[in-house]
């Protein structure tokens, strides 16, 4: 969500949009655009979930005043049903008074131990986006919303220019580009290398990268010891030589796709989507995915734009892993295919950016209906298996 709104807010802007992005991350970073302003507030921070009372009001006559000053009228929420009713329903009170357009993206949806859902819907606002067909279904079946699926895409231009795999043989690099969490599956990852090295399954001893990005959103906070953890299965395991830990930005992830052989994404839950797989793939880079979730919504094509695994499957992940170490051509061709691929179904700029920008305008105007958010979204829209 974050790497989405990053990109998101920059493309909005350089077609002439003013974006205002409210958020609570302490010491949140603009991305450097003319046209993109970053308001914090405290009770928008995700480490305290629900504010008290107090916040809740001081929440309500912040949006009043930020958006009133600046003569906002559509603001596009992301995810407020998932930490906190607090946001939603500041905004809910401002709505009428303000004359807003209000809409949602929701990127996840979860339920605690109890089996409770997670926050609140609000049916009555104009404009309800789900990330992905799988996640459409949970919207429906969770929280009773009817959500119209619109895949993300991303900002290919950073991603078209790193070139295509090199074909020489040597030994090569496998990255996870993920936050360093156990549903990542950076421990099936770290299994994973050993089982290839230790059945000599590729002529030359291949790396792991595992991305640590340190100044992340912790909302549950699964990144505490998580870190020790891996770090005494690599020792154990005798891969300390083998396992590298290195913290990267959004502006910095071309570059790694660029050192890359491989990138694996074992996730171990059910991802919504997952944007990492679509970057590496627009970086023309093979990509052995788990297939759960919406994943196989963006790999699509098994075998042929990228790999789909079973869920926590060790042995086939060391397999596909040391095929595509050992077979820098078929990765090649692959990767060719995978950026073409994310091109024509997943470009931010051409597949969202403008449709949603048409959809902005019809709201404000007014004039826009379900069926115009239906049609806007499913053309081009790529195979769902």
């Amino acid at each position: 969500m974050e790497s989405h709104l990053w990109d998101y807010s920059r493309l909005l802007a350089q077609q002439g949009n003013r974006v205002t992005v409210l958020t609570g991350t302490p010491g949140a970073e603009s991305p450097g655009q003319p046209g993109v302003e970053v308001l914090t507030h405290p009770a928008l921070d995700l480490a305290r979930i629900d504010p008290d009372p107090d916040d809740r009001r001081a929440l309500t006559a912040w949006f009043a005043e930020v958006l009133g000053k600046r003569g906002i009228r559509l603001v596009h929420g992301h995810n407020l049903h998932h930490f906190s009713e607090a946001p939603a329903k500041a905004l809910e009170a401002v709505r009428k008074p303000l004359g807003l357009v209000l809409c949602h993206t929701y990127h996840s949806i979860w339920r605690d131990s109890e089996g409770r859902r997670s926050g609140l819907a609000w049916p009555e606002w104009q404009g309800h986006y789900a990330v992905s067909e799988f996640l459409r279904t949970a919207c429906a079946e969770v929280l009773g919303v009817d959500a119209t699926r619109t895949y993300l895409g991303i900002d290919t231009a950073p991603y078209a220019h790193v070139p295509a795999l090199d074909v020489e043989p040597g030994p090569g690099t496998v990255l996870l580009p993920a936050r360093l969490i156990p549903d990542k599956g950076a421990l099936l990852a770290v299994r994973a290398l050993e089982r290839v090295i230790e059945q000599r399954m590729c002529e030359f001893r291949p790396r792991l990268v595992l991305t640590d990005t340190r100044h992340v959103v912790d909302f549950h906070g699964e990144k505490i010891g998580f870190r020790e953890k891996v770090e005494k299965e690599i020792l154990m395991r005798g891969l300390v030589d083998d396992v590298e830990f290195v913290e990267a930005g959004v502006d910095q992830m071309p570059e790694l796709y660029a050192k890359s052989t491989v990138v694996v994404y074992p996730s171990l839950f059910q991802e919504p989507m997952g944007l990492a797989p679509l970057e590496a793939m627009c970086a023309a880079r093979p990509v052995v995915v788990t297939r759960i979730g919406g994943l196989d919504e963006s790999v699509d094509n098994d075998g042929v734009i990228g790999y789909l695994v079973p869920d926590r499957d060790e042995r086939q992940l060391a397999a596909r892993l040391a095929e595509l170490l050992n077979n820098r051509e078929s990765g090649r061709l692959m990767g060719m295919r995978g950026r073409a691929h994310v091109r024509e179904h997943f470009d931010l700029r051409e597949i969202y950016l403008e449709r949603m920008q048409d959809r902005y305008r019809a709201l404000l105007a007014g004039s826009a209906d379900v069926s115009a958010d239906v049609d806007a979204f499913d053309v081009k829209a790529p195979a769902v298996r």
